[in-house]
């Protein structure tokens, strides 16, 4: 017993020892990645003002305790180093993953005008350094304070505009005015305030770029907005849409304004405690702002283009041709494969031309598009694939591939030539063999004289056609059919037209159909117990039947008008007081007990009754 208490003890030292060194090879793994992706950032503005201050962050992604601040010549440390730590456990799809971030977090005011550089500050971890890059701020004079008005605060009125024109505004920056056509430019789009004071945008209406090629680069879904020295003022800017431009003809290229209404936050002063305290001291304002019209100058390209050339510009063109097989049949199908990179109008390059073999079949190109486009502009590569087949045995040598490109940077046209390229081709072994004749026999020759008919030379013997329809008396009695047939849908349908515009006679012939729809209502109510419904829509049906059947409107249908009526109209006295007695006994139920249900039987047959017998009269 004591001797397997012990293995059990042994064995469970044993797993829990393996589940220490995997969880500190683990630690180590983790401790040495962590290592290894450690980097130290800084945050800063990039425009301060004189006198003014402002916030200076470090950030590394590790937990850290010798942190080295940087040289903060040219700046008043006013506040710090305050530290802060933050940790993050991510777990997805059972995958654990950890980030610790430590923040070091200055506040300096600049001294004096001009670059001042922030150096670079430094931490170390496990046993090595890092260091953040330095930051250039510029720091720009600072603006006069404006002097608060002295007048009475009963005189202020609410703003109705937003200051001097210029605390919002945008701009349309271009990378080059002054190209050459094919070579791409930047245009971003930029929005400038001083206040921070935009609720909202309306009516945006983005340019055109008319004489350009134009490809989409930046969209930002939410405007990030940094400071920025304009014209010595410090304003806080946002790119708003970023363009790659590829002018497409010559001379001077206008870009149309950049136009939006912008919802401005206006204070105004307020008229009471009252809005100060519940915030109704400010107003929106809309203001429309438009940029300025751009021009870029487009020059044209040298005329000394030589043939190869095909509308390519930029910079480190590179070109490779070669074939997919150097060895094929006749009659198989190869490919050529030419790969052009570089950085330029990419996008728009063509296939350059291969002067292929006489008995050489070429077919459409299959383009592949690996370039990329980014705010530096386009780069990448374009991939050509040339299908072929060879239609005769032998071997073929294609002369170089040539590629021309404007050169941007040599300002001068720059032609690239690939190694000549030779295939063999060897003999279809399927050759001729639809085509072989081995001889030809009588059995042959009546296959043919099957399959393709020989021209006849004797003359056809002509039938005389018996007399056509056209012009017969049967075709002039169809004609006249059709006639009598359309004169009498139109006679028909005139006469239709007028009993619809007789209100009284439609509600003559409809009167018999709505007392049966109602009667039939009626009679599911009874077999369902409802007396009340049963009369009321019993009493409908019969005062109804009557008002449209008379010609008299059912607010002014009575026993009397209603008796005296049928009497003018020769109905029998017996049947008028048939119809009369069942229209009182359907009045006396509906506010009287419910009867018994034979009862009811007998009034819905007696009101069937009636109604049967008026319409065989009236």
């Amino acid at each position: 017993m004591d001797t397997q208490i012990q293995i059990l003890c042994s064995k469970k030292i044993f797993y829990a020892g393996r589940k220490m060194g995997l969880l500190l090879l683990l630690f180590c793994g983790i401790s040495a990645a962590r290592a290894d992706d450690v980097s130290l950032s800084v945050s800063a503005p990039r425009v301060v003002a004189v006198n003014e201050q402002f916030r200076a962050t470090f950030s590394v992604n590790a937990n850290v305790d010798n942190f080295t601040p940087p040289d903060f010549s040219g700046f008043h440390v006013i506040a710090g180093p305050s530290r802060s730590e933050e940790q993050m456990v991510q777990i997805i799809n059972g995958k654990q993953s950890h980030t610790q971030t430590t923040r070091f977090i200055y506040v300096l005011q600049a001294v004096k005008e001009g670059n001042v550089t922030l150096g670079a500050a430094s931490v170390a971890v496990d046993k090595k350094t890092y260091q953040s890059q330095p930051v250039t701020i510029e720091v720009v004079k600072a603006e006069d304070a404006p002097q608060a008005a002295q007048q009475p605060q009963q005189s202020a009125q609410p703003a109705t505009g937003t200051g001097d024109g210029n605390d919002v505004f945008v701009r349309i920056l271009v990378s080059k005015s002054n190209v050459y056509r094919g070579e791409y430019l930047t245009a971003t789009v930029k929005i400038y305030s001083q206040s921070m004071n935009i609720a909202g945008f309306e009516d945006v209406k983005f340019p055109t770029f008319n004489g350009f090629w134009s490809q989409e680069t930046e969209a930002p879904q939410q405007l990030q907005f940094q400071r920025e020295n304009v014209n010595g003022k410090i304003y806080n800017s946002a790119v708003v849409r970023r363009y790659v431009l590829f002018p497409q003809q010559t001379g001077a290229l206008k870009i149309d304004p950049f136009e939006i209404t912008c919802a401005l936050q206006v204070r105004v002063a307020p008229r009471s405690i009252f809005d100060d305290f519940f915030g109704s001291s400010a107003q929106i304002v809309r203001k429309h702002i438009a940029s300025p019209v751009i021009t870029v100058q487009v020059n044209p390209l040298p005329v000394n283009a030589p043939a190869s050339f095909a509308g390519a510009v930029g910079t480190g063109f590179r070109m490779t041709a070669e074939l997919a097989r150097d060895s094929v049949t006749a009659n198989d199908a190869a490919s050529a494969i030419i790969k052009i990179t570089g950085e330029g109008n990419v996008k728009l390059v063509e296939a350059p031309k291969i002067a292929w073999p006489p008995d050489f079949e070429t077919y459409d190109v299959k383009i592949s598009d690996n370039s990329k486009t980014s705010s530096a502009g386009v780069s990448g590569s374009k991939q050509f694939e040339i299908p072929f087949i060879p239609r005769s045995a032998g071997t073929f040598a294609i002369p170089p591939v040539e590629f021309t490109y404007f050169d941007i940077a040599k300002k001068q046209y720059v032609t690239l030539a690939s190694k000549p390229l030779a295939i063999r081709v060897g003999k279809d072994p399927n050759a001729g063999a639809a085509v072989t004749v081995s001889g030809v026999n009588r059995q042959a020759v009546r296959a043919l004289g099957e399959d393709i008919r020989y021209i006849k030379t004797d003359l056809p013997q002509w039938q005389k056609k018996e007399g056509l329809f056209f012009g017969s008396p049967l075709y002039y009695l169809l004609i006249a059919a059709e006639i009598l047939v359309f004169i009498l849908c139109c006679l028909f349908l005139s006469k239709r037209r007028k009993d619809l515009q007789n209100a009284v006679l439609v509600r003559n012939r409809k009167a018999n159909k709505i007392a049966r729809r109602r009667l039939n209502t009626a009679g599911r109510l009874l077999k369902s117990g409802n007396a009340p419904g049963f009369y009321e829509e019993l009493a409908k049906a019969l005062w109804g039947y009557l008002s449209d059947k008379l010609a008299i409107a059912a607010a002014d249908l009575s026993r009397e008008n209603a008796r005296e009526t049928l009497q003018n109209r020769q109905i029998p006295e017996t049947d008028i007081e048939t119809f009369l007695q069942v229209v009182d006994e359907c009045e006396f139920a509906r506010y009287a007990p419910a009867g018994s249900g034979v009862q009811m039987q007998k009034i819905y047959d007696d009101a069937i009754k009636a109604i049967s017998r008026f319409e065989q009269k009236l």
